[in-house]
């Protein structure tokens, strides 16, 4: 019998749907979400690439084909031999006689379409709703607007002055709409100073008005008297994909040290920043969230600088950075997954930093960059830790050389990247706190975990699927949405360098 196989975090996923999502009957299968998973996945027009193909070793979990399609059922309805037929039609090649392409093509459309699901949902609210809006209304309203007019499915300039009235702000519009990614901005002229506050002590019930449900829309202030702008997210639907390829160009001719771009910002202009400047960098958010792509997308910036840098990887599920081993700037060709392993390495840089101030010493200079202007062979390095809990939480010794690195590395040359899933104060504690001020947040469940990351509320409201606020040393805080970063891409990058 022929079977698809998934993560443990994926069967996590899983029970989260049956027990969270699906409150009215908790008695669900795993199956189900498997086939809405590949509903989801059809969506798109490309091949599901082989990131999602299957997955082995231990902790897998296995689905048979006899409950995802019915193959072979009799007491059930089978519908295998549509789903080959509906697969073969769908990418222009012969699944009907070739099962073994047919099992690998049903492979990546399911686990593609977890990760869409994981993205796009959150615990807490129906899933029967969430699939109502995703898969239907969605797919209804494209085939009955065109693309101007389901820009403003949910609110247009109208509807958001009738909510604005309910609350009782006053305002006219004092510019067109301007559509950007996943929002679409307003800009306001308030009639008196007092109706600011009242926006901003109530933009959760204008979301309600409006009929945005929990979606978060943003206030600002502008430098003009009494003007505010609102941004608004839109349906999924009607969201634009930011592709890696379509950002890639932004980085060319840059004059920072480490220019990385994650994404674009709320207009969809390429938000660039200096790595170097940062100079460290905290990036969390909840499973689904994008974190991963948001490594990525930083990891592609870096290899394309004028001068990339070495990097040292850690990853403790050794998935996420597989692509990148065998690369000429990664340390030891390969991709750190043992943490025993991972805790030395980091002491040792630490032992690497003071070597390198002594350098700077006898350099007479201040830091790496008059240092490589004297002709100094010393490079800049970036640590990369996919899963900082799984340190932090496991008592493995790495928390000292961490926060020595985070304290007095940054002359040196020495930067770190440090990802994580679970934002809680013993994973980023009040000394790494302290010498990280640049972070990233990417959704979380709750407007505590986006105290952690960012001091401040926000990320709870956020749209999923590589939604982030930026808050950079120093400066304000940022929205920008992420880039797609395929494999593909990562090859690519990996062969220019």
């Amino acid at each position: 019998m022929d079977s698809l196989f998934f993560t443990s975090d994926e069967r996590l996923f899983f029970e989260r749907v049956i027990e969270d999502g699906l409150l009215q009957n908790r008695r669900g299968v795993y199956w189900w979400v498997v086939r809405f998973a590949v509903a989801q996945s059809l969506k798109m027009d490309d091949v599901p690439d082989e990131r999602f193909k299957a997955v082995g070793g231990a902790g897998r979990s296995e689905l048979h084909l006899e409950q995802v399609t019915g193959q072979g059922q009799t007491k059930m309805p089978d519908y295998d031999e549509a789903m080959r037929l509906m697969l073969s039609v769908k990418h222009g090649i012969d699944l009907v006689g070739d099962e073994k392409r047919y099992v690998d093509m049903l492979q990546r459309h399911a686990r593609r379409g977890l990760n869409i699901l994981a993205a796009a949902w959150t615990s807490g609210r129906s899933f029967h709703d969430f699939l109502l809006d995703d898969l239907f209304l969605d797919a209804n309203l494209a085939l009955t607007h065109d693309d101007e007019d389901r820009a403003h499915v949910v609110t247009d300039g109208a509807m958001l002055m009738q909510g604005l009235k309910q609350i009782g702000v006053s305002a006219t519009l004092a510019a067109d709409p301007i559509d950007g990614p996943r929002l679409t901005r307003f800009a306001l002229t308030l009639a008196t100073v007092d109706d600011y506050d009242r926006a901003r002590k109530r933009l959760d019930d204008l979301a309600f008005a409006i009929g945005l449900g929990n979606s978060g829309i943003v206030l600002k202030r502008e430098a003009k008297e009494r003007r505010v702008t609102l941004d608004i997210p839109r349906p999924s639907g009607t969201w634009k994909d930011i592709s890696w390829s379509a950002i890639r160009p932004s980085l060319s001719g840059r004059q920072e040290l480490l220019a990385v771009c994650p994404g674009v910002d709320s207009q969809g202009q390429a938000f660039v920043f200096d790595l170097a400047e940062a100079p460290h960098l905290f990036v969390a958010g909840a499973t689904g969230s994008g974190k991963s792509m948001c490594l990525n997308a930083i990891l592609l910036s870096l290899l394309a600088a004028r001068r990339p840098p070495e990097l040292l990887m850690i990853d403790p599920k050794g998935v996420d950075f597989a692509d990148y081993n065998g690369w000429s700037k990664l340390r030891d060709r390969s991709v750190i997954t043992d943490m025993s392993l991972a805790v030395e390495k980091l002491r040792g840089l630490v032992d690497e930093m003071e070597s390198r101030q002594e350098v700077l010493r006898e350099l007479g200079v201040r830091n790496i960059a008059e240092a490589q202007q004297t002709g100094s062979p010393l490079e800049r390095l970036v640590v990369v830790i996919d899963e900082l809990s799984d340190f932090m939480m496991g008592r493995s010794g790495a928390e000292e050389p961490l926060i020595r690195l985070a304290q007095k590395a940054r002359a040196v040359g020495i930067h770190l990247l440090l990802g994580t899933q679970r934002p809680e104060a013993a994973t980023f504690p009040g000394l790494l706190r302290a010498n990280i001020p640049s972070r990233i947040a990417l959704t979380v469940q709750k407007s505590a975990d986006s105290r952690i990351i960012l001091d401040e509320g926000g990320a709870e409201n956020l749209l999923m699927r590589g939604d982030m606020l930026i808050k950079l040393a120093g400066k304000d805080v940022v929205r920008v949405h992420g880039a797609r970063v395929e494999a593909a891409d990562v090859k690519k990058a990996m062969t220019r360098t």
